[in-house]
């Protein structure tokens, strides 16, 4: 009878679990862990795999390469089926391609797309960074026509550049077309181009020594990789005495969005190109499982559209990304 009972109790157990008994495991590899940004992608990312029932092992590794591939083989060596990655340097896509081939996994690149030693594009998740810097560009235009700076002399339009990391320079590159295109008759001779880190505080530093080598340029227009660039050099002409009407600045991704526009005062940051990362993360997760599980081929590219957030609509996104 306790025999019977016992049997009985294992079934209903059994029939308890959950459906992916074998639990899938996954792993999650992104660069600036600390970063808005990357905090609500890993979240997006920990968010998807709970609901698909898969263990997800995640790693910040700080722009460092070794760390990078030291966390790839030691993810690979606790038996993850995928993993979604962003790599601190492009050099690495080879590698990490190569890696993942002969551990015979999935490999998705998340926000800077990669490349195998073949040429062959790595899955890639994010922006299409061309197009999201030419709706910058487009932005800052229209600014530029709309407050009347087409009749001032004064004017430097600077490129606040990360020159390590392609997909920034294909923002920036895009962003600068797009302007000229709309404005034709700005001269060239006005465009400044400032290498910085990716960091606010590498952008505040360099743009401050800019602005001090420039005085003669009292009107300023900024794009950058990201918010923080952009960001930080807007802090950077406040610091030197420049009003918001004198700067225009559009960033992107709207991870700075709430220190811009959360005190309700007027900033020569104009605006910035949201893109919600969270979604990216999960989207990451998704594409993996299904592939694992069902054999779904993963997409070569997978986009995600931005929202243009400013001050006049800030209110209608606080909720989204202040919480971060």
């Amino acid at each position: 009878m306790k025999g019977t009972l016992l049997t009985a109790l294992l079934l209903i157990g059994a029939s308890a679990a959950p459906a992916f008994a074998d639990e899938l495991k996954l792993g999650y590899i992104n660069k600036m862990g600390e970063h808005p940004w990357f905090v609500a992608e890993v979240a997006g990312a920990k968010s998807a795999a709970a609901e698909a029932g898969v263990k997800l092992s995640t790693q910040d590794v700080q722009f460092n390469a070794d760390l990078t591939l030291t966390t790839f083989d030691t993810m690979v060596g606790d038996g993850v089926k995928g993993i979604a990655i962003v790599v601190p340097d492009k050099a690495l896509g080879p590698v990490v391609a190569e890696k993942a081939a002969k551990a015979n996994i999935k490999l998705i690149a998340v926000d800077d797309d990669i490349y195998s030693q073949d040429k062959t594009m790595v899955p890639y998740i994010g922006m299409n960074a061309m197009e999201i810097g030419r709706q910058v560009g487009a932005e800052e235009a229209r600014l530029y026509k709309t407050l009347g700076w087409a009749d001032k002399k004064d004017v430097k339009l600077a490129s606040i550049e990360d020159r390590k990391a392609d997909t920034c320079m294909q923002r920036t590159r895009g962003a600068e077309a797009a302007f000229l295109e709309a404005v034709p008759g700005f001269d060239k001779a006005n465009i400044v181009r400032i290498p910085y880190d990716n960091t606010m505080n590498s952008a505040i530093d360099a743009v401050t020594t800019t602005l001090t080598a420039n005085p003669g340029a009292a009107h300023w227009i900024f794009f950058s990789c990201n918010d923080d660039g952009v960001l930080g050099s807007v802090r950077a002409t406040e610091n030197s005495g420049m009003k918001p009407d004198q700067v225009i600045g559009v960033g992107i991704d709207g991870s700075r969005a709430c220190d811009a526009f959360g005190n309700g005062q007027p900033t020569g940051f104009r605006g910035t190109l949201w893109i919600d990362s969270g979604k990216e993360g999960a989207t990451a997760v998704k594409l993996l499982v299904a592939s694992i599980r069902n054999n779904t081929p993963l997409p070569e590219k997978t986009y995600v559209s931005p929202d243009l957030i400013n001050a006049g609509n800030f209110a209608q996104f606080k909720d989204k990304i202040c919480h971060k």
